[in-house]
């Protein structure tokens, strides 16, 4: 879980880096799954090449009430990021339709993503393989291959996983920026606890059940401070400090001697984070199942 935690934080302060907003990024991302769900709909697809290579994309009928709902954004909002996007030249209003340009299909290619991303389903591979139920290994390269190749079938798939998961964390940390500055600490906690294992200086196994309370219980002499938080994430200092301060407030995190911070294994919010962990998993669970399953046993081939 460690590795898909290391996945995250750079999947988000890409995003963050470049939009400066994760409202604003999370608004995009949803219009762009629209498209390819109205693609998968009519039985189609296309290569990461492909789609990449268009010109433009317009995604027609948009609803601001719908994707307030969804997203669970006030609709004043949405409107305010779609006109941001628009100034940005990233996309186009005509009506009802939204048209994103080169520029606005450029913007969110993952690249990056993909690497990442292929690395940590060859790990899932790694640790399944030779049951009888799973069969052979697949290396990074296959995987990235396959996505690749049938791009929009798996981006839609990660969409739909990805976008629930940032809209749970919005709505638990109140903004979506609060949630990174915390995700810092954690994973400084989730590398420590990991350090640990590989001493044996953990005596009760970690599983499912109590991973997140051993994580946050887990003791370290150095938490991480906010110009580290800042430099990171690329969250300006003073933004990352007020954040600081809430989370401390929430008692989900302390703050020591050196003006580090650390988790707080008791607190407000901590009960919903285990929750919100627990159902994650769950998310991260069905998207690896359906993933190999298309790798392995549907017509599609690497």
């Amino acid at each position: 879980w460690d590795t898909w935690g290391k996945f995250q934080q750079a999947w988000t302060n890409r995003a963050y880096r470049v939009f400066k907003d994760l409202d604003k990024y999370v608004v995009m991302i949803y219009l762009i799954k629209n498209y390819w769900q109205n693609l998968s709909n009519k039985f189609q697809y296309l290569s990461m090449d492909e789609f990449y290579d268009s010109d433009t994309i317009t995604i027609d009928k948009i609803n601001l009430i719908q994707i307030s709902n969804e997203l669970n954004i006030p609709k004043e909002t949405i409107r305010r990021k779609v006109n941001e996007l628009q100034k940005e030249n990233i996309l186009e209003r005509r009506g009802k339709s939204i048209i994103f340009n080169r520029k606005g299909i450029d913007t969110q290619k993952p690249n990056e993503t993909i690497e990442l991303l292929s690395s940590f389903i060859e790990k899932k591979s790694n640790m399944m393989q030779g049951n009888e139920w799973f069969g052979e290994r697949l290396t990074k390269e296959q995987i990235k291959s396959f996505i690749k190749k049938y791009f929009t079938i798996i981006w839609l798939r990660f969409f739909n996983m990805q976008i629930p998961f940032l809209i749970r964390h919005r709505n638990l940390f109140e903004d979506l920026e609060t949630w990174i500055v915390w995700g810092n600490i954690a994973l400084s906690h989730q590398y420590h606890l990991a350090k640990a294992a590989e001493r044996n200086l953990i005596k009760e196994p970690i599983g499912f059940h109590n991973y997140y309370q051993t994580v946050s219980d887990v003791k370290i002499d150095r938490g991480i401070n906010a110009s580290s938080i800042s430099d990171i994430s690329t969250i300006p200092r003073a933004t990352v400090i007020r954040k600081l301060k809430w989370l401390v407030n929430q008692e989900c995190i302390v703050k020591n001697k050196n003006l580090e911070y650390q988790m707080k294994g008791k607190g407000k919010l901590n009960k919903k984070l285990a929750e919100n962990f627990m159902l994650n998993q769950n998310y991260v669970a069905e998207f690896l199942t359906d993933i190999f399953d298309l790798i392995k046993n549907s017509d599609f081939k690497i």
